[in-house]
Parts: structure tokens; sequence; C-alpha cells
């Protein structure tokens, strides 16, 4: 039987790396899912640690109805999942805005 580790696919691809939380009957269904589709909708980036800081920004802000103050209170609680970094409301703030504009361009991407 051959195996997906026997073809010496394209190192860019990374599959070894999915290897480590699929099995191989797994990735291969979903290379056979997708394997038609463009480029862009096979494509996945793991999120960046700044990144996740922006997106949970967003999501508190809105949780908390722009309450910035009770965000960074949150925040601080959280620090040994996302450290304190410039932990402060002008950040805190422009994190948002950073955030809410990235969804307006990926809403009118669609």
């Amino acid at each position: 039987m051959m195996r997906l580790k026997d073809l010496n696919l394209p190192k860019g691809l990374n599959l070894n790396f999915l290897l480590n939380f699929l099995s191989e009957e797994e990735l291969m269904a979903v290379i056979k899912d997708y394997a038609d589709k463009p480029r862009r909708e096979r494509k996945v980036i793991l999120s960046s640690w700044s990144c996740l800081r922006k997106c949970l920004v967003y999501f508190l802000v809105e949780k908390y109805k722009v309450d910035f103050d009770a965000v960074i209170d949150i925040m601080r609680g959280e620090e040994k999942i996302l450290g304190n970094a410039l932990l402060h409301k002008g950040n805190i703030k422009k994190l948002y805005e950073q955030r809410k504009k990235e969804i307006l361009r990926e809403k009118d991407e669609k």
C-alpha cells in the first residue's frame, strides 16, 4: 500500500507537520476534500501571539460593551497566557480598531 510519506512531497506543504496531529487517513480525507479548490481556500497559516492578542482584545471589547478598563483587568489576569506587553488603554483601543477594520475588510472581500 502506498503511503503519503512515500510520495516525497514538497517540504513547503508542511504535511509532515500536520501528520503530528492527524492520522494519514484523516489527512488524505482533508486533501481529497480540498484538492480541487483554489489555492486561497487550501492555504492555512497559523496565528502569531500578536494576532491572537488582537483578536482577544476585539472579542473582550465587544463582550464588555467597549469598557476598556474591564478588558485591561481581564487581560492582566490572563497574562500567563498572552503576556502583559503594552497593556494600557491606548494600546487596547488601537488593537481593537485594527481588528475592527480587518473584519470590515474581510467582509468586503467576500
